[in-house]
């Protein structure tokens, strides 16, 4: 049934179907219950719209992290970037060092994010499978082997009371088979 809550499409292919096949009925009976068939799966279809985006799901959740770490790095907020990562994150360091030697100019989560949930992990975990981009420069002293860095990139969080914090990050070259 989440797939009510993640995305209006599914109601509104729905709710087309169904005024199809009302709009089939009225124009071959011309019976005026057809087109109050039609105004209730409209209204139903309105309905699971806004529950759509009244609704958050564990899926949007993360992807909202992602979306917040990026417009983080846009931002150079070096604090809310590391804010995002578990205290106990291997990376956490190596983050905080880079982000210290590069200015970001641009940071985005590629249209190919996948998030896979598991409820079933003390605590609950969830792994983003993307793509991502970050534009930087050096800073004085810093080494940056290219201006564009665009990887893979698999994040795993741990649901740490209402946030999902990082809990690892691996990244391979986009032209690999990769994760």
């Amino acid at each position: 049934m989440t797939i009510f809550a993640e995305s209006p499409w599914p109601a509104i292919a729905l709710c087309v179907a169904i005024e199809l096949v009302f709009g089939f009925i009225f124009v071959r009976t011309g019976r005026a219950l057809a087109v109050v068939g039609m105004v209730l799966a409209l209204a139903g279809t309105v309905a699971l719209v806004v529950v759509e985006q009244i609704v958050v799901t564990e899926t949007e959740e993360v992807e909202d992290t992602l979306h917040g770490i990026a417009e983080a790095l846009d931002a150079n907020d070096t604090a809310a970037v590391l804010a995002a990562f578990a205290p106990e994150c291997t990376q956490r360091g190596r983050v905080e060092s880079e982000l210290g030697d590069v200015t970001v100019n641009s940071a985005t989560v590629g249209g190919d994010l996948e998030v896979r949930i598991n409820q079933l992990t003390i605590p609950p975990s969830a792994t983003a499978y993307f793509t991502g981009r970050i534009n930087a420069q050096v800073k004085r002293g810093g080494t940056l082997p290219y201006e564009n860095y665009i990887r893979k990139f698999k994040v795993t969080f741990e649901r740490r009371g209402p946030r999902w914090l990082i809990a690892n990050v691996e990244d391979a070259d986009v032209r690999s088979q990769g994760f």
